[in-house]
């Protein structure tokens, strides 16, 4: 996220007081970001419940202007549509891959 110039980074994952978002920040431009990230099994697929569950605690909670639910493996077609409808951007396993390798996401970039 620094790297696409995102500034006032915090991780917060792993604690039990992160209100349903493990990364939060700022991109270069201003907008607010809040960032869930999972670590499943690639054969495993992010459900509609944990997509409905981070749409509420990144736009209601945290007030997100870019929420991003990244993940180790796929989505199912109802957890996509849910993002889709709720302004969420779902970073699947091979987006995952190429950011880290250095593709800049869309979402991030300035206006």
């Amino acid at each position: 996220m620094r790297r696409d110039g995102c500034t006032d980074v915090e991780v917060f994952g792993g604690h039990g007081g992160d209100r349903g978002v493990d990364i939060t920040a700022r991109t270069a431009d201003g907008r607010s970001v809040a960032v869930q990230c999972k670590n499943f099994a690639p054969f495993r697929h992010v459900l509609s419940g944990e997509m409905q569950k981070f749409l509420g605690a990144s736009k209601v909670l945290h007030q997100a202007d870019v929420a991003l639910y990244v993940a180790t493996c796929a989505f199912t077609r109802e957890a996509l549509a849910i993002a889709a409808q709720g302004g969420v951007t779902a970073v699947h396993r091979g987006l995952l891959e190429a950011w880290s390798a250095g593709v800049q996401l869309q979402v991030l970039r300035s206006f």
